[in-house]
This record gives structure tokens, sequence and C-alpha cells, in this order.
């Protein structure tokens, strides 16, 4: 089983960026919280609010935004209008007047008011709730998004890091397998299968991992360099072995696009990944043997281009040909060359004996 997906419109992902810890406006958030205060926050152009009507009353102050005097002018019951740069504080202790007609599912005043007038604007408005603190974003018409503390969003972090861990070691001994048996020539669709259902897990958890990283701002930077060490090369290799093994005239990133549609338990149906790779009603999986084109391998080698590898692959059309081609083949291949030529046979070679466990790892 693999955790709850976790993926944010692209107008929260810019709302959360806004409020990411490590940025004033986050700060006066904070300080808002901790003394037990509400607040109701409108990122916005004044003339805007001004022109559709939506501000009433209120002092406008045209201050340097600071995080201490969003806090202090939060005392005051009305809204606090905030330049979309977040360098001004225009307004302090507004009404709103957002259009009464538009449907909202909120039940107390201020949040109801700061889903309207994002709705209305299409703007970020942030409520802090007083009674349950609670900090909720409305941009636009998507809301709330409810900002969990940041303990919280480090405890999820860390467990899903755990969990792609799990993954990525699964995905080491699956990747070692099927290259013994691709050098063999005994790979079965079952094991091409197995393999695309972890690596697609992998990316789902690694996506989430991205997730609560953005919502953690400056606290995140110790999981963004865990997930870059966890996650390193995975999408290349996974991209690779898509290619290897899609049915001819199959294009391998329209089936990545399609795998990333399903969910959890289409996942786990091995017939929904064979059906996507194009090879339809094959029987037992596990008897149907496959050949490689030679991706996989090929990404083995430093420096080597996806162009030329490309080259290759339309050159030769499989791992066995590359394996029986000579230098002087491989050196006539647009893109190779004679220095390259020789580390594709070097590595090529090399790889099909560690892989044998001829030589040690």
């Amino acid at each position: 089983m693999t955790r709850s997906r976790r993926h944010f419109p692209g107008e929260i992902e810019k709302a959360l960026d806004i409020v990411a810890p490590g940025n004033e406006l986050r700060e006066g958030i904070e300080n808002i919280m901790r003394a037990q205060n509400g607040a109701l926050i409108v990122i916005s152009e004044p003339e805007k609010l001004e022109e559709m009507g939506i501000v009433s009353g209120g002092i406008k102050i045209e201050v340097e935004f600071a995080p201490m005097r969003l806090y202090e002018l939060a005392k005051m019951d009305g809204a606090i209008v905030v330049s979309p740069n977040l360098q001004t504080i225009v307004y302090a202790n507004v009404h709103l007047n957002p259009d009464p007609t538009i449907e909202s599912e909120e039940t107390g005043m201020r949040h109801r008011a700061a889903n309207r007038t994002a709705t209305q604007t299409g703007d970020l408005v942030i409520a802090v709730s007083e009674r349950r603190r609670v900090v909720s974003l409305y941009q636009g018409a998507y809301g709330p998004h409810v900002l969990e503390d940041i303990g919280v969003v480090l405890n999820k972090a860390n467990s899903a890091l755990a969990t792609l861990d799990k993954f990525t070691r699964r995905l080491r001994d699956e990747a070692r397998l099927l290259t013994v048996h691709e050098y063999d020539g005994v790979v079965t669709l079952r094991e091409v299968v197995g393999a695309i259902g972890t690596f697609e897990y992998s990316v789902r958890i690694a996506e989430e991992i991205e997730a609560y990283i953005r919502e953690l701002g400056s606290e995140g930077r110790l999981v963004e360099m865990q997930l870059g060490e966890a996650f390193y090369r995975v999408p290349n290799q996974y991209d690779a072995l898509l290619r290897d093994y899609v049915e001819e005239g199959v294009d391998a990133s329209e089936v990545r696009a399609k795998l990333k549609k399903l969910s959890a338990s289409e996942l786990s149906e091995s017939m929904e990944i064979t059906q996507l790779l194009g090879y339809g009603s094959v029987g037992q999986i596990e008897d149907y043997f496959v050949k490689p084109r030679g991706f996989r391998q090929l990404a083995q080698v430093p420096r080597l281009p996806r162009k030329v590898s490309q080259n290759l692959v339309r050159e030769f059309g499989s791992l066995d040909a590359l394996l029986e081609a000579t230098e002087d083949e491989l050196d006539d291949v647009d893109g190779v060359g004679h220095a390259r030529a020789r580390a594709i046979q070097r590595v090529l070679e090399r790889q099909r004996t560690i892989e044998a466990g001829e030589i040690p790892q």
C-alpha cells in the first residue's frame, strides 16, 4: 500500500509559497496565532478592490510591510489589505463587502467573507481563526486550505521519506534482477509490470514529499536534501524502463501520463499496466517473454545524451544487438564517436559482469 497522494492546484501552490515558513508574512501570521488573535488578510491590488466595491471604511495607511505591523494591525476588527508584492500594507481595519450571492459553505462571518472575496477577485485571502487557532487560505475558487503546524508536517514528511526508502530499496533489488535477466534474455512481462508498479508508487510518494517541502518553506531544506539523495536518478530510470518495454508503436511518454492517472487499486492490477504498455491480451504474463531495447543499460553510460541513446537503439534495435556490436559499428552511429563507442562497450560489459556476480560490486 502507498500513502495517500497529496496534490495542490497551481493557485494553492503559489499561495503556499507566499505563506511558507521563513517568509515575513508567515512570521506575522505566527505572531497573530501566538497572541490568540484573529485576522483577515487580503493580498490584492487596492485599486482593484476599490473598483469592485469590495472594501469600505477602514484606514488607508500605505506603510512598509513588517511582521510586527501586521500583528499590531490585526488587533483591530477589520481586514488588512497587503500589496501583491508583499511590500506594503495598504489598508487596515477595512470592511469587506464581497458579492453576497456568491455561494459559500463557510459558516463563520470571517471565513465566509474570505471565501467570497477570494472567489470574486481571484486573489489570495487568509483567514486566521481566533478561537480555533487555524489559518485558512482561499485563492480564487480554491479553498479553504488549512495550514498545518510545522511539526505535524515535518512528521508526515519524515514518515513519507521512510516509506520512499523502502520502495527505492525494492527498486534496486528489482532492477538488479531485471538486469541479470536482460543479459540472459529471459525477461518476463511480469517482471516489467512489477518494476513499473514500484516505480510509479515511488514517484507518487516523492510528489507527496515535494508538497510537504512546499508547505515547510525554509524549514524543509533538510527534507529536500534527503529527497534529492533518495530519489536521485529514479525518474530517468523509470523513463528508460518504459522506453525499453512499451510495445512497438506505443509512445512511452503517453504511457507514463496514463500511469500517473491510475488509482492505487488500478495500479495493483497487472492487466491495467499490461494494456497501457500495448500488449493487449497475452495470457499469463509470467510466461510471456519480452526483449529490452537497451535504454536501461545505455543509461548507465556516463554523459551519454538521450539523443545518442535513441540513435543507438534505432540502429541496433535491441540490447542483444548492442552487446554484439563492435567498436567500429558503434562508432558509425550518429553522435557516438570513437571515445563514446569504447565507453559504451566497457560499461555494458562491466554491467553484465557485475550483475552476473563475477566481480564484486
